[in-house]
């Protein structure tokens, strides 16, 4: 008799405390998280910060470091949780790739985890790997704001105008209200 292992784990159902709304924008401190990746990107979180200011809310854009190893890594780490310690409302992105869906699910996973309202930003293209990923860290509910795809490489002002026609559906994602 010969016993046959499955290399596939069993499936643990991790769950998390859900991600609440935000509400009313109105003074509230909305954090952009940006990397260095994406120009379009960017672009379009210049655009939804002019909105949201207009909406009554303030502003912060933190840029994560690119590689995030060694000292990038413990660097990008204290910027981050200082940048989280500041802000009410979270919005990573842009899930545009592989490794760049890695770390904005990773970092917007780390401000659900700190209890901020909190939407991820994903082309089209990566929505299952971020839904994946979010699921694997005990978020099956992490707000996701799912944009075009390709959006990287189209012209500038044809990106922002894509930026403003996804505002009004970035606000439903947080559960914003004005």
């Amino acid at each position: 008799m010969v016993a046959v292992l499955s290399p596939q784990p069993a499936s643990a159902r991790i769950s998390k405390v859900g991600c609440p709304p935000v509400g009313g924008l109105k003074g509230k401190r909305v954090g952009l998280r940006r990397d260095r990746f994406w120009l379009s990107w960017d672009w379009i979180t210049d655009e939804w910060a002019q909105l949201l200011e207009k909406d009554g809310a303030e502003v912060v854009i933190w840029r994560a470091p690119v590689g995030k190893g060694d000292k990038e890594m413990v660097e990008g780490s204290d910027e981050y949780s200082a940048f989280i310690s500041s802000i009410d409302v979270a919005v990573s992105g842009l899930g545009n790739c592989g490794s760049c869906t890695l770390w904005a699910i990773h970092d917007a996973v780390g401000a659900l985890d700190a209890g901020l309202p909190t939407a991820a930003v994903a082309s089209e293209h990566f929505e299952p790997l971020a839904r994946m990923l979010a699921s694997q860290r005990g978020h099956d509910d992490l707000r996701l704001k799912i944009m075009p795809y390709p959006i990287e490489g189209k012209p500038e002002d044809e990106v922002r105008e894509i930026a403003r026609d996804h505002y009004e559906s970035l606000l439903e994602t947080l559960g914003a209200t004005r």
